[in-house]
């Protein structure tokens, strides 16, 4: 590809090459899904072979929408932010809806009769060829649009709110290049480690110097009358301008605008899990995930609690008070990973790491999560959800609760045995603000599919595990 085009025309080709490569691979993937079923000799056929003309105008109907619906998910968008694991999800996501949908029409559309295992092996086919197609795509291809379409980004603010920026770099690498920071004080820090091109009082010759795509501002104690400045002096050079929402500034939600006779009221986004119906799926999902998971681990549950029998004193069950949903008390089961009384001299103390009240096999339960599988009984039980904010001791919720804003939040939900912040290594040792931040978002955002991909990267999560 020619390096004269621009950024907005590079974006159009991805555009317009992954629709055209998600059609080709979706076809190719509905006539493999015939041929299987009908000519391969793999399955019976009590009604002869169907003519493939019958089913043209299905895959067709299949391949449309599976454009709306995987557009929707933006994924035809050029955002390297997004791990491939996020991509697999949205696929199968907008794949599992296409394929309810054409069951849908096939009920009422009686003139033909369709084959519902062909149905069947069309689901599974289009995920494996779309996922296979598109980590080819990111691997060989995508990336080489990337680098040319990388946005140049230049960041505004003071020394402390930079490095909460440069926290995250490894995301801003994927998003772009950071062409320079720019002091929102009057005199520049030092410039020993970060690249400082200036301050805001010269950000006008900065801007048409570097001609930045991008203006990123993390100072959230500039004026108002500055901030629009800001804004302005970026809109009139096209550079696009965006505001770091900090934790406890913007308080992450999502916001709605309510009109009340003219005037325009901002809210706070409802969870979804404020509803009966979502309620009730979540439940459904951890009634039936804790009866799988006890029957399909009931093996693995007999051979470490042997394991944890002959190798230390002490009952194989750990039991303690935690905190759920609402502030209610409950008693989570655990299988015992450290030795009997290991808080006699202590007390309530976090775990940490190589903590030499672990036993040896303690040690190995907690490292890949395996000492949670009784929680099971208390998901069945409904004290927790297979997915949630992990329930914290009355103890510690005593003291985070006025230290910590918003810690009190997380409890509108039912605690869970894994989450979103356990899924990203934030466990034991790492900041409570930032667990509740993931806590929150969790809540905030809540989605089955969400569920669902939290459950699968469950079982590689394993950083911070100890």
């Amino acid at each position: 590809m020619p390096h004269k085009l621009t950024k907005k025309k590079l974006t159009i080709h991805y555009f317009g090459y992954l629709i055209l490569n998600d059609l080709v691979v979706s076809f190719l993937a509905l006539s493999f899904s015939y041929w299987l079923r009908f000519n391969s000799n793999l399955f019976n056929l009590p009604f002869g072979v169907p003519s493939y003309g019958n089913y043209i105008f299905p895959f067709l109907s299949i391949e449309i929408l599976l454009v709306i619906l995987i557009n929707r998910e933006g994924l035809y968008r050029l955002d390297f932010t997004k791990k491939f694991v996020d991509h697999i999800f949205s696929l199968v996501k907008s794949i599992g809806l296409a394929i309810l949908l054409l069951l849908a029409g096939t009920f009422f559309y009686r003139n033909t009769t369709y084959s519902r295992l062909l149905i069947l092996i069309i689901g599974f086919n289009l995920c494996f060829f779309l996922i296979v197609s598109r980590l080819i795509w990111r691997l060989f291809y995508a990336k080489n649009i990337f680098e040319k379409a990388k946005k140049k980004i230049l960041i505004l603010g003071k020394p402390e709110t930079i490095n909460k920026i440069l926290e995250h770099l490894d995301y801003f690498n994927r998003y772009g290049d950071i062409t320079g920071f720019v002091s929102t004080r009057k005199s520049l820090p030092g410039q020993k480690e970060q690249k400082y091109i200036g301050s805001i009082d010269n950000l006008n010759d900065i801007l048409d110097r570097y001609k930045p795509d991008e203006v990123i501002l993390s100072d959230l104690e500039l004026p108002r009358k500055t901030v629009i400045n800001l804004i302005l002096e970026a809109e009139k050079r096209l550079v696009t301008f965006k505001i770091v929402a900090d934790l406890f500034d913007i308080m992450i939600q999502k916001f709605e605008i309510e009109s009340v006779d003219g005037l325009n009221l901002i809210k706070f986004k409802e969870s979804s899990l404020n509803f009966a119906y979502s309620r009730f799926l979540k439940r459904a999902i951890d009634i039936a995930g804790s009866v799988c998971g006890i029957i399909m681990l009931a093996p693995v549950f007999f051979i470490i609690s042997l394991i944890i029998k002959i190798t230390s004193r002490g009952p194989v069950f750990f039991s303690q008070e935690r905190i759920s949903e609402e502030g209610k008390v409950f008693r989570i089961h655990k299988f015992r990973s450290m030795y009997q009384g290991a808080e006699s001299k202590t007390g309530p103390v976090f775990v940490r790491k190589d903590d030499d009240r672990c036993t040896p096999i303690g040690r190995f339960l907690r490292k890949y999560n395996l000492d949670e599988i009784p929680q099971l009984y208390n998901v069945l039980w409904s004290e927790m959800s297979l997915v949630g904010p992990r329930p914290e001791r009355p103890f510690f919720v005593e003291q985070f609760k006025d230290d910590i804003p918003r810690y009190m939040s997380r409890h509108h939900i039912k605690a869970g045995i894994t989450g979103w912040a356990q899924i990203h290594g934030l466990r034991q040792g790492t900041p409570i603000e930032e667990r509740v931040k993931y806590d929150l978002y969790y809540a905030e955002n809540w989605s089955i599919w969400l569920d669902l991909k939290i459950i699968f990267l469950s079982f590689f999560a394993i950083k911070n595990a100890y």
